[in-house]
């Protein structure tokens, strides 16, 4: 069970980039797809990596109140994620993206969830190795669905039904990781 929830997260993590990829315009240059799909989920690893690294660092200092963080942590997140479903679905949160800055900008703000998972994660006794090929290997294909995927109506919808589902599972994983697990 704990393995399941531990990878569904990393999973729905990687969905937070598919608002961002929806908008990107490659105008059929490969080249440049494939770039900005590495850009994407390179930022994606990278601040899932450093709240891995920095969780080890301090997260040790709050050991004793461990469950009320990973609890308001998930929760938060998915709170967080519950609201998003809203303005992707009316389209605000896609953005019309050309340049690779930009494309690293907007994954970064998207990346703040995997930042705090990798933070409490420090309390879960997990394979890092294995969450980051995960975690890396779902945005990457999360990426080429949503560049391949042209901003409308279904595409929205959809975009903003994975977001809710991710919601959902930030909240369960609250529950169970404070209730039953820790």
């Amino acid at each position: 069970m704990l393995v399941t929830i531990v990878f569904l997260i990393l999973i729905f993590l990687s969905i937070q980039v598919l608002p961002v990829a929806i908008g990107i315009n490659v105008n059929g240059k490969p080249l440049k797809a494939i770039l900005l799909i590495i850009v994407l989920s390179t930022v994606q690893l990278l601040t899932y990596w450093l709240g891995l690294k920095l969780g080890s660092t301090f997260m040790y200092l709050m050991e004793g109140f461990k469950t009320v963080v990973v609890f308001l942590g998930f929760v938060l997140i998915g709170i967080r994620m519950l609201m998003e479903v809203f303005n992707i679905r009316k389209g605000e949160r896609t953005y019309s993206i050309d340049s690779i800055g930009h494309v690293a900008l907007a994954s970064f703000a998207q990346g703040i969830n995997s930042f705090l998972v990798g933070l409490m994660y420090y309390y879960i006794l997990i394979n890092e190795r294995d969450t980051l090929v995960t975690l890396f290997a779902a945005t990457i294909v999360i990426s080429i669905i949503g560049i391949t995927m042209k901003p409308g109506k279904l595409t929205l919808a959809f975009a903003s039904l994975l977001y809710s589902l991710g919601g959902l599972v930030m909240l369960f994983a609250a529950v169970y990781f404070s209730f039953f697990y820790l």
